[in-house]
């Protein structure tokens, strides 16, 4: 059933429409649950402001709740790259909830992992009714970021309670959509002659009426770390950085206490920071609310169309319109928001290379996002899904979204969980829609959140928030940025301001605004020349599709060039796959954290012609595989072999080469000069360690171009073996792809 209502254009009308529904004593629980979901897209109309939807009541939900699960070894810190690897993680639990007055427990479904068992729900969804366009009878809720459990091969030490809720998924039967664009209301519904569908017509035909203007909030001061120990983790994971085991680490930065309503705090963050991609969600049973002005997306959906937009760059608003320009070209000026914004490019790439046909996944847009109180770089990464995956494998590779864990992305989620020592609960997961039938789904991040719990007789509220540190961060400042983005939301549940007194933003206290990304320096040119290169695309070829090995893969024939790829756990190796494989080559990835493998037998297995030893975090003898990959492969008992970071390291090493910290610092993220006796090229950096020759068994080929004295890249004297210590594939490398061409030739 869908029926349209053209009503008065109002962007606030599904927040009126709560505030009716719930003073409406006809309406009662009459047709389903009480909780409330809201998709809520504020401020002015863009491309990901165009649309808000309302869940009708429900009548059957979705729990997970936190189970034992085996703790990692005590002994092991993944801020020093020691990481405790499961390659399959717990089975995933579903509980299946009726309404019938209250919620009650039906049967439990069970998946392997979170794609798996969400697409166990799929036959227990309706028939669809239409053939276009979002319908009656999909998914929607949240996702707790500590569900990364069943989506990364990591163990976590501080995980949640027993039997706390980490999914609440709701089968939306009924929805009222508002499209902002048309001033028109839908309402759909899967029941066939549904009493709510007529009794929502006669809600919409008497008019809603405005609710009352919120107030101020109680005045509180709410229980945060001191400026000083946030200032301390910085340079913990400054550390970890030096050293190797990451490259980027997101710390959240927790503040806490009891507020006087969440939904009052919605409204609020509603009217001073209107966002594109708002949440609220409220479970009466469970106690539960989230109230999000988020402005970031995790993923969205259309058929075959994967997209998500990381944000990572953040700078206050001015107090002027000039002062709020100099600040964009402040932000677009930093080496280090340059370098952690292409980081964040890249790994998104990578996840998107997981489930997306060979070719398809590009850099698309590049822009600043300007909101009340930030301002940040936002880029869109695009991808076609490949004809064996869905939305629920989108989900899976993507979430949780790179720009709040940090890079290589399961290594820094360990890292985050030894660092901050707590469950992150809500922030930083997604609230958002899935349909199976439609192929529609869209996924927030959920930062500028609040997450509160009934608890007696009030409300205890947390709110959270940080940014990626990386080795260029100034501890102080990232202190500050942290309370930048906590601005808003604290104001709006205690009328408290971490960051101090605000300046009044140029445009007005909510203004929302566009900025393309000002082409100041050289490396900004050179990075939008490479993106606008991208865009244009061509029909994509039938480009073999990478195979993850196990003892069950078939092999392509013999005539075709096959790649074995050591997979170190870093967030840019499919971005090397896609690279390889478009090539026309049949790739073949192992994994390099797991001893269910040896070297000489993937050899003999696989029969490659050609072997990459992947990058990865931490040190080359972390990886055993790798090291005896290496070790045969300087003893010319490989095909050709090309190492690229930590596989370079892995090779100098084997040769009995040196690898110490970089006597010049760690470069991550960097577009560098590196040169070689005929070639200058423009690369991207990411290590920590470098190497040191101590004898010639094999030769340096490259240099760094600033002072000749780091080890870029190597060659082996007689076999073919090559190492390099950047990232070809980088979305800020230039001509990268040659080198792969070259090897390939090999």
């Amino acid at each position: 059933m869908r029926v349209e209502c053209w009503v008065e254009n109002k962007e606030n009308i599904l927040l009126d429409l709560i505030h009716k529904i719930r003073h409406d004593v006809i309406a009662g629980n009459q047709f389903g649950a009480p909780d409330e979901l809201l998709f809520h897209s504020g401020g002015p109309e863009h491309d990901l402001a165009r649309k808000s939807m309302l869940l009708g009541p429900a009548n059957r939900r979705y729990i997970v709740r936190q189970k034992p699960t085996r703790n990692p070894s005590s002994a092991l810190s993944p801020l020093k790259g020691e990481l405790d690897v499961q390659l399959a993680p717990s089975s995933m639990e579903i509980e299946v909830e009726e309404w019938n007055g209250l919620w009650k427990y039906s049967h439990t479904i069970r998946g392997a992992n979170l794609s798996e068992a969400l697409r166990e729900i799929s036959s227990e969804l309706p028939p669809l009714v239409s053939e276009s366009g979002i319908q009656a009878g999909g998914l929607a809720g949240l996702l707790n970021y500590d569900m990364v459990q069943y989506t990364e091969p990591i163990l976590l030490t501080h995980k949640p309670r027993e039997e706390s809720v980490l999914m609440i998924l709701y089968r939306a039967d009924r929805w009222i959509i508002y499209n902002r664009d048309e001033s028109k209301i839908e309402i759909l519904s899967s029941i066939d002659d549904d009493p709510w569908a007529e009794y929502m017509q006669g809600i919409l035909a008497e008019g809603i009426p405005e609710r009352p203007e919120v107030g101020k909030p109680t005045t509180r001061v709410p229980i945060s770390e001191s400026d000083e120990h946030h200032a301390e983790k910085v340079r913990i994971a400054q550390s970890a950085i030096r050293q190797g085991a990451l490259y980027q680490l997101n710390y959240g930065r927790i503040w806490q206490e009891e507020i006087d309503d969440p939904w009052d705090v919605f409204e609020r963050l509603n009217r001073d920071n209107p966002s594109p991609l708002s949440a609220w969600l409220y479970s009466p049973d469970l106690k539960i609310s989230i109230a999000s002005s988020s402005p970031e997306l995790l993923l969205s959906q259309d058929n075959q169309t994967i997209t998500t937009r990381p944000i990572k760059g953040t700078r206050p608003r001015g107090d002027d319109a000039e002062h709020d320009a100099n600040l964009r070209g402040e932000l677009v000026g930093s080496e280090k928001e340059i370098a952690e914004h292409l980081m964040l490019v890249d790994l998104e790439r990578n996840d998107l290379g997981r489930i997306c046909k060979t070719g398809s996944v590009y850099w698309k847009r590049w822009r600043i996002e300007a909101y009340p109180h930030v301002q940040h770089m936002v880029s869109e990464v695009q991808g076609t899904l490949r004809h064996d995956k869905d939305g629920f494998d989108a989900l899976q590779s993507l979430f949780p979204g790179g720009s709040i864990t940090g890079c290589p992305k399961s290594a820094t989620i360990a890292a985050i969980d030894e660092l901050e020592q707590t469950p992150r609960s809500s922030w930083t997961g997604s609230i958002g829609h899935i349909d199976p039938r439609t192929k529609i789904s869209q996924w927030n991040i959920l930062i500028r959140t609040m997450e509160s719990h009934f608890d007696g007789d009030s409300w205890q509220a947390t709110v959270q928030a940080g940014g990626g540190l990386v080795i260029g961060s100034n501890p102080m400042q990232e202190v500050e940025e942290a309370k930048w983005k906590a601005q808003a939301i604290c104001q709006a549940a205690w009328n408290y301001s971490p960051a101090g007194i605000t300046p009044q933003t140029p445009q007005g206290s909510t203004s929302v605004s566009l900025h393309p990304i000002p082409p100041i320096t050289n490396t900004i040119r050179q990075l939008i020349a490479g993106r606008e290169t991208g865009l244009i695309r061509v029909v994509e070829p039938e480009y073999p599709e990478p195979i993850i090995w196990n003892d069950n893969v078939e092999l392509m024939k013999p005539e075709i060039k096959r790649v074995l790829f050591v997979d170190n756990l870093d967030s840019f190796s499919w971005n090397i796959i896609h690279t390889l494989a478009s090539n026309s080559v049949e790739v073949i990835v192992v994994p390099g954290r797991s001893d269910l493998y040896d070297a000489s037998s993937l050899l003999a297995e696989i029969r490659p012609t050609h072997l990459v030893l992947g990058p990865g975090p931490g040190r080359p003898e972390q990886s055993d595989i790798t090291m005896q990959f290496a070790n045969l492969a300087v003893n010319g008992k490989t095909p050709p072999t090309l190492g690229i970071c930590l596989g370079h390291q892995a090779l100098g090493l084997a040769a009995g080469w040196e690898l110490t910290p970089s006597k010049l610092g760690a470069v991550h993220g960097v577009p560098d000069s590196v040169i070689g006796a005929t070639s200058h090229l423009i690369m991207t950096r990411y290590h920590s360690l470098s190497l040191t020759p101590t004898n010639d068994h094999l030769k340096v080929t490259e240099w760094d171009a600033n002072t000749q004295s780091i080890v870029m890249a190597l060659a082996h004297n007689e076999h073919r073996i090559f190492g390099v210590q950047y990232h070809p594939e980088s979305a800020g490398s230039v001509g990268g792809e040659a080198i792969f061409d070259r090897f390939l030739c090999q």
